[in-house]
């Protein structure tokens, strides 16, 4: 059972998640690509498997993108099935990474963790929705999506835990 402060702290990543998650998917409808997307909410989970809380990431994994769904009213299209997916992958693959321990800084596990994100989405997309090779077509795409979107995502996380840190420490001093 989790501590009340640490119930808090799930609840309020949680719901900042959430958050991200539905204002980014409002925002990007409006472009010529609406399924390109950074993926800000995914700070959340980055930096809860950097605070070694993996089991709370895949759970902030599992609810954002039904909450996000029912608020989008988007819970019954492939998105969730997408989003599940590789939020689930792109989170056991950053675990190993940070378990392994071979040197990747925030940085790299990020983007590798985009990577792994979109490369299961589209394989997913290849071989479920639309089955057709032309889906791959989108791959540098959304491979430099992953690049861009991971390497903002870190920043955002390191500035988060500096941040996170010193409210810490302040709260320690009063």
């Amino acid at each position: 059972m989790l501590k009340t402060d640490a119930r808090l702290s799930l609840a309020f990543l949680t719901a900042t998640a959430c958050s991200v998650y539905v204002v980014e998917s409002f925002i990007l409808r409006g472009l010529p690509i609406p399924f390109i997307r950074l993926g800000l909410s995914n700070t959340v989970i980055l930096y809860l498997l950097y605070q070694n809380r993996f089991w709370e990431a895949l759970l902030v994994n599992l609810v954002k993108p039904v909450i996000g769904g029912l608020i989008t009213l988007n819970l019954a299209s492939p998105s969730l099935l997408l989003s599940l997916s590789g939020g689930l992958t792109a989170i056991i693959t950053m675990r190993l990474l940070l378990i392994r321990d071979i040197g990747f800084s925030i940085y790299g596990v990020s983007v590798i963790g985009a990577l792994t994100h979109n490369l299961v989405q589209l394989s997913i997309v290849r071989h479920l929705i639309i089955k057709t090779t032309e889906i791959w077509y989108l791959l540098p795409l959304m491979l430099g999506m992953s690049l861009i979107g991971g390497l903002i995502i870190a920043f955002i996380t390191v500035e988060l835990e500096f941040y996170l840190s010193r409210k810490l420490v302040d709260r320690v001093n009063e």
